[in-house]
């Protein structure tokens, strides 16, 4: 794996925010539209990909640290981060 574990299951733990909130945009008493619904269809699945992805050996970088999923912003972290 490229990413610590910690990291991975964190991700993991992103998609399955983001798979509730879809389910409540589908099927919530506040539908969202077709497009909304699209967008977050192709974010859970970009993200997905990238865990699909996540293959070959991690190394730390030169500031000691490992690197993260950060290349894609996940919808669920914006969630999550406005609840707090």
């Amino acid at each position: 794996m490229n990413h610590k574990i910690s990291a991975f299951c964190d991700k993991i733990d992103s998609v399955k925010k983001m798979s509730d909130v879809l389910r409540k945009m589908k099927y919530g008493e506040e539908k969202a539209t077709t497009d909304e619904i699209d967008q977050m269809i192709q974010t859970i699945q970009a993200d997905c990909l990238l865990l699909a992805n996540d293959k070959g050996t991690y190394a730390k970088n030169n500031e000691g640290e490992y690197g993260d999923y950060s290349g894609i912003t996940s919808y669920a972290m914006h969630i999550q981060n406005n609840k707090e």
